[in-house]
Parts: C-alpha cells; structure tokens; sequence
C-alpha cells in the first residue's frame, strides 16, 4: 500500500538517511524507533513530502513518485491521501476545534461546507472530543488539542496516517490520552506509520518495529519478536533504557 525504496537525505555533509527502504501494509501499525538523531523524523518527513528527499521513490496505492522528478501538483495528490500529526499540534488558534478539522477539507480538499462540518463533528466524536467541538486551542489541555490534530489528520479518511512523536510535547497523564485514541484508531483498523519513544505503545500496538541507527534500518520485525529477540547488539542497549528489553528465554 504505501513503499519507500532507497530513500536518501543530506544535509550539507551530514547524510541523514543513507538509502532506506520500507512497506506499509493496510492496516499495518508500523512503528519506527531508535536514539535521537537516527534520521526518525526526517524519514517521516521525506515520506510525506514535507521534506525532500535527494534519491528515492515512494509508492503509494499502487502509484510511484521518484522523488528526484515529482512535481507540485503530484505532491498535492500524494497528501491527499494522507495525514501527518504533528509534535507540537499547528492548530489555528483562531479556529474552534471543529474549524480546525474543517479546514483541511474545504481549504486543501474542496468539500462543501456543510459536508465538511459532518465529517470534522465524526472525526472529533472518534477522538472523544464530541462535546468539545466550539472550544478554542487555548481552552484546551494539550492532549486535546493534540486529539483535535489526529481528527484532523483522519478526517478525510487517508490511505495512511504519519504520527511525529505525537506525545513528546505531553505529560504522562496526557500522553495515556493521546496514546489510547490511538490504539483506537489502530483497533479500527487505521494504518500508522509512528515515530514513537512510547515503547509499550509500539509492543503492544504495533505490527512491526523497525529500529533506526545513523540513518539506516539497523533491524525490522516483528513487534513482539523484536522486544522479546532483539538480533543486534545495539537494539538491546536501546530497550534496556527503556527497561523494556528482550526477555529470557
């Protein structure tokens, strides 16, 4: 459903990603870790178009984009079919959180206005935020506004869903929030990609784990198979910080 192939990204002299390869299944929750500084984000980013990357192709629903020739308006099509949930929120602050969702679908999608209020109102109702819809960013918690972000990004019913660390910005009380309308969204079959420091989210949600080290895939597996058999060194260093790593067998 969704291929990266031999995805590659420098900045100046630092090559951030050095060729990186990935399938995304339909709903597949696929969930990418490492150290700071592994290219997570970036990687996310070049899948996305929000960054360019320098070589590479991307593969969406069964139409290829080389990322050295694609065009604007191919990048617009590609977006179409997705979501992006962001870090820090990007919600208007102007807006309710119902004009927040709405947004998206008539400014870049060009729904009706009326039809577009039905969708954002059901997107809202699947974050939990049905009786919150006329309230502003600023009368909300951060999970919520958050929440607001991810119905934003599911309302146009994308082929796949891009989620940066969506919890990095949030308390541990907050992030519980975030992460359970997430393992929602995944129940309902919605396919992820995530960048994550939530290891217990990415073992107990995730299809598959794929760790990164200095740009590069170091490992791919399995989500229960790569907590309980990490196969390299390093990927068991990094889950013993996270207290979460392989156990004995």
């Amino acid at each position: 459903m969704l291929q990266a192939t031999n995805i590659k990204k420098r900045f100046g002299d630092n090559e951030v990603l050095k060729g990186i390869s990935l399938t995304v299944r339909t709903g597949d929750v696929v969930s990418i870790v490492g150290p700071s500084g592994s290219g997570k984000t970036t990687l996310l980013r070049c899948m996305n178009f929000l960054e360019m990357a320098d070589e590479g192709e991307l593969n969406l629903d069964d139409k290829l984009y080389d990322v050295r020739k694609v065009r604007k308006n191919e990048i617009r099509e590609y977006r179409k079919k997705t979501g992006f949930v962001f870090q820090n929120y990007n919600l208007f602050a102007n807006k309710t959180a119902l004009g927040n969702v709405t947004a998206g679908l008539t400014i870049v999608r060009k729904v009706p206005a009326k039809q577009a209020e039905e969708i954002a109102a059901d997107a809202l109702t699947r974050v939990g935020l049905q009786d919150k819809m006329s309230f502003y960013p600023s009368q909300l918690s951060g999970g919520q506004q958050q929440r607001v972000s991810i119905a934003r990004a599911i309302a146009a019913d994308p082929s796949v869903v891009f989620f940066d660390e969506p919890t990095s910005a949030l308390d541990p009380e907050l992030t519980k929030e975030v992460l359970s309308v997430m393992k929602k969204l995944a129940d309902e079959g919605t396919t992820m990609v995530v960048v994550t420091h939530e290891m217990q989210f990415a073992r107990n949600v995730s299809d598959r784990v794929i760790f990164m080290e200095d740009g590069t895939v170091l490992e791919e597996a399995a989500a229960e198979e790569f907590f309980r058999n990490p196969q390299s060194e390093r990927s068991v260093r990094f889950l013993e910080s996270f207290s979460v790593g392989a156990e004995p067998g």
